[in-house]
C-alpha cells in the first residue's frame, strides 16, 4: 500500500506541473498578441496536440471513474485543453490570408 504522504505528494506535483506547463504558453500567447502574426507557428502542430490532450482528458477521466482517483490528473488535462485551445484560437486569429494558401496539398 502506498502512504498517504507519498499519494499527497504526487498530487502537488501533478498540480505543480499545470502550472509550470501552463506558465510555458505565456511567451507564446505574449508574442502572438504582440506581433498579431502566427505566420511562424505551426497550426498542424497545436491540432495535433489537442488530440493528444484530449486522449489524455479521456484516460484521467476513466481512471478517476475507475480508482476514485486522479482528480489532479483530470483538473492538469483539462487545462492544458484550454491553453491548447486558446492558442489555436491565437494562431487562427492572427493567422495571415497568404499562410493559408497551398496549404491544401500538405
Amino acid at each position: 500500500m502506498v502512504p498517504d504522504s507519498v499519494i499527497i505528494t504526487a498530487n502537488a506535483c501533478q498540480i505543480a506541473t499545470t502550472f509550470i506547463s501552463l506558465s510555458a504558453y505565456l511567451p507564446q500567447w505574449i508574442k502572438l498578441i504582440k506581433t498579431k502574426s502566427s505566420a511562424d507557428i505551426a497550426l498542424k502542430s497545436w491540432c495535433i496536440w489537442i488530440v493528444a490532450a484530449t486522449f489524455t482528458l479521456f484516460y484521467a477521466i476513466v481512471q478517476f471513474l475507475l480508482n476514485g482517483r486522479g482528480w489532479p490528473l483530470i483538473i492538469s488535462a483539462a487545462a492544458s485543453m484550454c491553453c491548447i485551445l486558446f492558442t489555436i484560437i491565437l494562431v487562427v486569429r492572427f493567422r495571415p490570408p497568404e499562410a493559408g494558401k497551398g496549404m491544401e496539398t500538405g
